[in-house]
């Protein structure tokens, strides 16, 4: 029996599915709308609003490690990270990309925890606005994708195998 990996179908989870949602603390407009999105479709697959934990950290750099904590520690079935970087006038803001993108890669893969990568880098301001607001809004189909994945995955309800 095979199964799509690509999907444009909304996943449903069983009732009682636990996500944390990790976000930066830079730029909290735009933030504050990719959560609204990704809250939206969480709900619409099954996610209830009370099973959200929503942490923020001081900037996308922090956030693979509070990722691996909640992993470890058990308590959720997925998490989504969302943050955005925007190219400066140095090589910052691509290493700080690039750090982050592959801590949130060793999470997944030493853990199995299945993370919805929402991190954004871009540009400019401009780009981040049409990436984090209105129809273009990266937060709902990250978390799509974080349902889809733990869909695939099989989890199941965390606090019931502890």
């Amino acid at each position: 029996m095979q199964q799509s990996l690509a999907t444009n179908a909304l996943q449903t989870l069983p009732p009682g599915i636990r996500v944390a949602l990790v976000k930066s603390s830079y730029y909290p407009e735009l933030l504050s709308s990719m959560e609204e999105a990704a809250m939206t479709t969480l709900q619409e697959g099954g996610v209830s609003a009370e099973n959200v934990e929503i942490i923020r950290v001081p900037g996308s750099f922090e956030i693979p490690l509070i990722c691996k904590e909640l992993a470890e520690k058990g308590g959720v079935d997925g998490v989504l990270a969302l943050g955005v970087i925007v190219q400066g006038e140095t090589h910052h803001a691509s290493e700080i990309a690039r750090a982050t993108t592959d801590g949130l890669m060793q999470v997944q893969l030493l853990t199995g925890m299945p993370i919805g990568h929402g991190v954004l880098y871009v540009d400019t301001l401009h780009q981040a606005k049409d990436r984090c607001l209105g129809r273009g809004n990266k937060g709902g189909e990250v978390a799509r994708s974080l349902l889809s994945m733990m869909s695939l995955l099989g989890k199941k309800k965390s606090t019931t195998s502890q």
